[in-house]
């Protein structure tokens, strides 16, 4: 057995998956609109619910490492940075497969000829039905967590400056994210797992 750190004889936290892939899937079928060609709906879906557990876990210890709920550090600093980043690429990823969906058939377009779609555009698309009066903060939020994907993006290495690791925090990293994340997963709540830390 690997630990991270040395731990009392129970201590609090998550044992096991709060849920499964599996369990996500009536979340997406009510979430993803309906008329996409089926190939992109079934790979959409499947790609998505795996995203999801995943940020289970990494909500499951990032959580805790930040609230010390057992009173020690759950996991070395570096660990806490990058799994907050992956946090942020995983919502964004969410955000951005279910606003491409909603914009493309906003365009009475089924996805088939995969076609590019503009931040601006699925961004617009997700905001208008998630938060349309604004009130959520859910475009600032989802901004943020985008931007703190962006940063590790090494597409123009010239144009890189050094990595500011503090941009990865808790509070003005992973706090916005699952902010966002909450706020779309709340458009079907009465098709969520039994079971999620996400909500």
């Amino acid at each position: 057995m690997f630990y991270l750190a040395q731990y009392p004889e129970d201590p609090p936290g998550y044992a096991e998956p709060l849920s499964t892939a599996a369990a996500w899937e009536p979340w997406l079928n009510a979430t993803i609109p309906a008329g996409l060609d089926a190939g992109v709906q079934n790979r959409l879906g499947a790609n998505l619910k795996h995203i999801l557990v995943g940020l289970e876990m990494k909500a499951a210890l990032i959580v805790p490492h930040a609230m010390r709920v057992s009173k020690k550090a759950v996991l070395f600093e570096s660990y806490s940075q990058l799994l907050t980043f992956e946090f942020c690429v995983g919502v964004f990823s969410v955000c951005e497969g279910i606003g491409s969906a909603l914009w493309l058939r906003s365009q009475n377009n089924d996805g088939a000829a995969a076609p590019a779609i503009a931040p601006n555009d699925w961004i617009g698309a997700l905001v208008a039905l998630a938060d349309p009066h604004g009130a959520l903060g859910f475009e600032a939020k989802l901004r943020g967590a985008k931007a703190v994907r962006d940063k590790i993006h090494q597409d123009r290495l010239g144009a890189r400056t050094e990595i500011d690791w503090h941009a990865f925090d808790y509070n003005h990293a992973f706090v916005p994210a699952k902010d966002a994340l909450s706020i779309v997963l709340r458009l079907h709540v009465a098709s969520l797992p039994a079971n999620t830390n996400l909500n």
